[in-house]
């Protein structure tokens, strides 16, 4: 399962549900980028991340456009290089997702009987990622051929 698990985080990370995170400061603070330029936010005002840009930054995630589920292999765990915040598919700190357990649950059950059972397909092309909604999807459909796997009872 841990070879799921990290399959299915990776996906996660190229393709997270929420366009963007908002909180808002509660005291004031100053960002600096790695250019030097530093910006003052006032407590009170709305601070918003991208998960799909945080995710993909090439000083934590080597090669970051490519699908790479062993990034996340002991040992390796590029999304620990730069502290807590260096995954954000479902948030992070105190105001993370606190479904993201049960939501890996789930998914790893969904697929490891969908793997199990059936040979899957794409059959339409790579869906294209529809950017407009607050829950990421994709635009049209996704067509899958599936057929059901001959399992032995072994």
């Amino acid at each position: 399962m841990d070879v799921l698990y990290r399959c299915i985080k990776e996906a996660l990370r190229l393709h997270p549900p929420l366009i963007m995170l908002l909180r808002s400061s509660r005291s004031d603070f100053s960002v600096t980028t790695r250019e030097g330029k530093e910006y003052d936010i006032p407590k009170g005002h709305i601070v918003a991340t991208s998960p799909a840009f945080a995710n993909r930054l090439s000083h934590i995630y080597k090669d970051p456009d490519r699908y790479d589920p062993d990034r996340f292999a002991v040992g390796r765990e590029e999304d620990k290089v730069a502290g807590a915040f260096s995954y954000i598919s479902f948030g992070g700190g105190r105001h993370g997702c606190l479904g993201e357990p049960f939501a890996y649950l789930q998914i790893k059950a969904i697929w490891s009987h969908l793997l199990r059972n059936f040979e899957l397909e794409l059959v339409s092309p790579f869906p294209e990622i529809d950017w407009n909604a607050m829950v990421v999807g994709v635009k049209g459909k996704v067509m899958v051929r599936y057929k059901r796997r001959e399992l032995s009872d072994n």
